[in-house]
């Protein structure tokens, strides 16, 4: 009888504890965005109880945003309640290409927009040889009009009523994206990554918050990216993509590492760690405050996306790694939060073995427990969250645009 109770004991400890195990919940949008052409939504903003996303609309035109389409795409600032009411829509964009891709919000509550756009240029009109029989006066050579390349970083001022306020723009050599926009006291900074042939470098440039731009400066030479950025208490930045080149005195140990740095406020590269296994691409797609970071492994077989929560550069707190057709991305508020479309297994989440690829949303506790798992009805394109508004996120389903608020 001792027998039977010792072993009945210790299946009781060893054996998982299925009451401490998450189960799935499902989450649907608030409200949808129907677009009809190639649209994105590249940032979000929350403030106080508002809402901000912006992005790029093809579309030539739409129900939540005012105007008609000017060039070949515009960018586009609008503002949503908790609620799901839309406060404003506004259309960024004039007869050029524009796209918008990142959002910050100012002490006096206006809001930054940074994207890149494009010129149209023609050529002088020819005039018609004399002596030449041509009644309808219609030119030989008929103007030629062509564009340039994505080659102007744009930033646009709005006020928090959904009112522009200035328009100023900086012209780059090479072809250029910009990723993320932040607020460094009286100025602004903007990092992403610019391209000639096939080489990729990251970028940093600062701007006053009257247009005039400074300290423009590369990141690598020929594969570096930077996909985001968070600013510190000291005004640096710390920033994180990935590289499969030698930065600093940190060289490449994998196909592609996925690297953090240290940037000073005036463009200066100080600290480079790189996440690393050999054979493998890695890249941080996502970083939010408290060094959060999200990203994906990519193996010759499979791909899995990573969080990682840091103490410091190249100091891990924790980190976990989930089967995933796409990379992490990451938000903090009361818990550390992370989406990604699961393809496998979730330690701590019960019976959770999905036949397709499916959306996921989960939630971490202190030591990257779960306590909180969810799924979406379409792929996260953005995350972020406040004490005010909780956690939100945008979903794509390729038609359209979803709003979903974790209150």
């Amino acid at each position: 009888m001792k027998k039977v109770f010792l072993v009945i004991l210790l299946f009781l400890i060893i054996a998982p504890n299925s009451a401490s195990a998450t189960s799935m919940k499902a989450l649907k949008p608030i409200t949808d965005l129907p677009y009809l052409n190639n649209d994105q939504v590249s940032d979000i903003a929350l403030s106080g109880k508002n809402i901000f996303l912006t992005g790029t609309t093809e579309s030539p035109n739409s129900n939540w945003i005012t105007g008609l389409l000017g060039g070949s795409s515009d960018g586009f600032l609008i503002s949503y309640a908790v609620t799901g009411v839309q406060n404003w829509g506004l259309r960024l964009g004039n007869e050029n290409s524009e796209i918008a891709t990142s959002i910050a919000i100012d002490q006096d509550g206006s809001i930054w927009v940074v994207g890149a756009g494009n010129a149209v240029t023609q050529t002088t009109q020819p005039i018609n040889p004399s002596g030449l029989l041509n009644p309808d006066n219609v030119p030989i050579n008929p103007t030629q009009v062509s564009n340039t390349p994505i080659n102007k970083v744009k930033l646009w001022q709005i006020s928090n009523s959904g009112v522009l306020i200035n328009t100023y723009e900086y012209q780059s050599e090479n072809v250029i994206y910009p990723k993320k926009i932040v607020v460094s006291g009286s100025n602004l900074i903007i990092l992403g990554n610019t391209y000639l042939g096939a080489s990729t470098r990251g970028f940093f440039l600062s701007a006053s918050k009257s247009g005039v731009f400074s300290n423009f400066s590369t990141i690598g030479s020929k594969s570096t990216q930077v996909n985001s950025a968070i600013i510190n208490s000291d005004l640096s930045i710390t920033a994180v993509g990935s590289s499969s080149e030698q930065l600093l005195k940190a060289k490449p140990l994998g196909k592609v590492d996925a690297i953090t740095l240290r940037i000073s406020d005036t463009g200066i590269v100080q600290q480079v760690a790189r996440a690393t296994l050999r054979s493998t691409s890695r890249a941080w797609n996502s970083i939010d405050q408290g060094l959060l970071q999200g990203g994906r492994v990519s193996y010759s077989n499979k791909t899995e996306a990573a969080v990682t929560k840091f103490s410091a550069l190249n100091r891990p707190v924790w980190n976990v790694r989930y089967l995933s057709r796409s990379t992490a991305l990451v938000t903090t508020g009361k818990n550390p939060w992370a989406t990604f479309v699961s393809s496998g297994a979730i330690r701590g989440v019960s019976n959770w073995k999905p036949k397709n690829p499916t959306p996921v949303l989960l939630e971490f506790g202190k030591k990257a427990e779960l306590v909180g798992a969810y799924t979406l009805t379409s792929p996260a394109v953005v995350i972020d969250s406040s004490t005010d508004t909780g956690t939100v996120l945008v979903t794509d389903s390729g038609k359209s645009f979803g709003l979903v608020v974790i209150n």
